[in-house]
């Protein structure tokens, strides 16, 4: 067989740390970095094809055993034998957060895909949430009975699903923070999973050796693998999601699900694999042993169904890869030039080659609602609050007019006549805008309900406000103006910012709750602001009252701001021109 026809060679093996390595992980963006963490506290960042650390960070206290990136690659996270997690800025070299929590060893760890959000698994059977920016935990799920393995954000950032070494998936609602779905179809730990790039479909590997693909629209079990020789270790869809790459110790293979199929099998002598990614067709996977790690590369556009050839296999073919030399170029990542060395086998004894497969077990094919991707359904907000579905600010302007009620006919220009079909058709079109805006409208009072709950009013108007939908700080703010009791210093330099965004809404209803609450907090705290901001210093440090002076003065800057730009509508006619007004009046008392 000449070296023309291999499909996956070593591109190289070095020593990463002084003591074992424990966890290791490759740049999400182009594959060409990979961080690494060991025993002896240390997280190194590697460029791929060079044996020279390019960083090594320092800051844990106990051994590294879970590392990651976010999808810019601007940051590395490490999670530690002691539950705790530090944050770093990779061009500065510095740990931006420190995060505890966790009661045992971290074990799993994924970036939101939008924001700042991180969620982290560990073997004390908990998941948390954290927010990086505030250095603190938003949410913490419970309900695994055994140690978190792998977790992660769907690609619309809506939810999150957690794979357990007690065999169970549990799909949590970031919105509710509760379970939505649970898979127990495993028998054994849940080692990793993986989401479709297109479709609502998802994949998870398992220590029983199998490969299991799920339908996210009924949750149904779509088909599941024969069992490999031994347990699945990493997955991952190529992306266009043609195809599912499954890597277990020294093995890897190309599955379809639907019906369930091995499109092709390689004997790789990589070990126990830990990480696999695919870039510019082809399919970078690492792995460790002791102190060593090791990197791998597969020419995907030599596997099939990937060279055309979409008949799937009868038995694995074995396969020997070669290693190649250390130098090798970058990038692209390729083959090394044609050697008699390239052609030698890997100094390891060769493994046995992973079983022939037998007949899939499998639900029957369904056609699944194919998205060109997840992304039409990104969220627009923070997922602790938030939205986590699409804001009726940002909808799609058809759309967005047909919630209105302004609904638009097909386009004509010929001037034919629209049939009752094409009419229900648009008007069906209303409807689901509507129906889309009332849903989004609901969830987040559901949110802010759920912390007011909690008893922290002032929480509630932050996480209010933070979703950037006037529509519910509208509502808020109404709510509130009832309730005069529960207004204090702090409420008002909460809200009045708030204030000043409705005050430019195009929604006369918006602009009379504005004038109504600014109104409230003049008469209410205009005579406590002026007369703490007039009062004369005092010789001894009084701490409550240098909190309440700044807390009167950022509201007297936030009130004449607005007055200042409410002014040039003070000839409006109406009550909102008489609202404004009075608003000016009471500014000119307070000053």
């Amino acid at each position: 067989m000449t070296f023309q026809s291999k499909r996956a060679w070593r591109l190289q093996e070095f020593a990463a740390h002084g003591g074992n390595v424990n966890c290791l992980a490759l740049g999400p963006k182009k594959a060409r970095l990979m961080a690494t963490g060991g025993e002896d506290r240390k997280v190194n960042l590697w460029t791929i094809g060079s044996p020279t650390v390019t960083l090594s960070l320092s800051g844990h206290t106990s051994g590294i055993d879970c590392v990651g990136f976010d999808e810019s690659e601007e940051h590395v996270v490490a999670g530690s034998a002691s539950g705790t997690i530090k944050l770093w800025n990779i061009d500065k070299a510095q740990v931006v957060r420190t995060l505890s929590g966790h009661k045992a060893n971290i074990s799993a760890l994924s970036f939101h895909t939008y924001g700042k959000f991180l969620a982290s698994g560990s073997l004390d059977t908990n998941v948390r949430l954290w927010d990086t920016r505030r250095q603190g935990c938003i949410c913490t799920y419970k309900g695994h009975g055994g140690r978190i393995n792998c977790l992660k954000f769907s690609p619309d950032g809506k939810w999150i699903v957690t794979g357990s070494e007690d065999g169970t998936v549990k799909m949590w609602d970031l919105g509710t923070s509760k379970v939505i779905q649970e898979f127990k179809q495993h028998t054994a730990g849940v080692s990793c999973l993986q989401f479709h790039p297109c479709e609502f479909l998802l994949a998870t590997g398992s220590s029983d050796k199998t490969v299991k693909f799920w339908d996210l629209e009924t949750f149904d079990l779509v088909s599941t693998t024969n069992p490999e020789a031994k347990p699945i270790r990493q997955i991952v869809y190529d992306p266009k999601g043609d195809a599912l790459f499954s890597g277990a110790e020294d093995s890897l293979r190309v599955y379809g699900w639907e019906p369930a199929r091995v499109y092709d099998s390689l004997c790789i002598f990589w070990g126990k694999v830990s990480d696999m990614t695919v870039q510019a067709n082809q399919l970078i996977g690492a792995s460790f042993q002791h102190t060593n790690v090791a990197v791998w590369v597969v020419d995907i556009g030599k596997l099939k169904p990937f060279n055309g050839d979409i008949t799937p296999l009868v038995e694995d073919p074995v396969e020997a890869v070669p290693e190649i030399p250390r130098s090798a170029p970058l990038p692209p990542i390729s083959a090394p030039a044609q050697s008699a060395a390239a052609h030698s086998q890997p100094e390891s004894a060769p493994a046995q080659p992973p079983a022939a497969p037998a007949p899939m077990k499998r639900t029957p094919p369904k056609q699944r609602k194919n998205l060109q991707h997840w992304e039409q359904k990104v969220p627009t907000k923070d997922p602790r609050y938030g939205p986590i579905v699409q804001n009726a600010q940002n909808a799609d302007p058809n759309v967005a007019a047909n919630a209105l009620g302004k609904i638009s006919l097909l386009n004509n220009p010929q001037g034919d006549t629209v049939t009752e079909a094409d009419f229900l058709k648009s008007a069906s079109t209303g409807h689901r805008g509507v129906r889309d805006n009332l849903e989004t409208r609901l969830r987040n009072l559901q949110y802010v309900r759920t912390v007011w709950s909690k008893g922290d009013l002032k929480q509630a108007l932050e996480v209010a406000i933070s979703l950037d939908d006037q529509g519910i700080t509208v509502d808020i703010l109404q709510v509130i103006q009832s309730r005069p009791a529960i207004w204090d210093l702090h409420i008002c330099t909460i809200v009045l910012p708030a204030l000043r965004t409705l005050f430019h809404s195009k929604h006369e209803n918006h602009l009379f709750v504005a004038c109504s609450t600014l109104k409230h907090i003049i008469r209410s705290f205009g005579q406590l602001i002026k007369d703490n901001l007039n009062a004369p210093p005092v010789g001894n440090i009084d701490i409550t009252r240098e909190e309440r002076y700044k807390k009167c003065h950022l509201c007297h800057q936030q009130i004449a701001n607005i007055s200042r730009e409410i002014t040039r509508n003070s000839n409006a006619q109406g009550k909102l021109g008489s609202a404004i007004r009075e608003i000016i009046k009471l500014s000119e008392s307070f000053y």
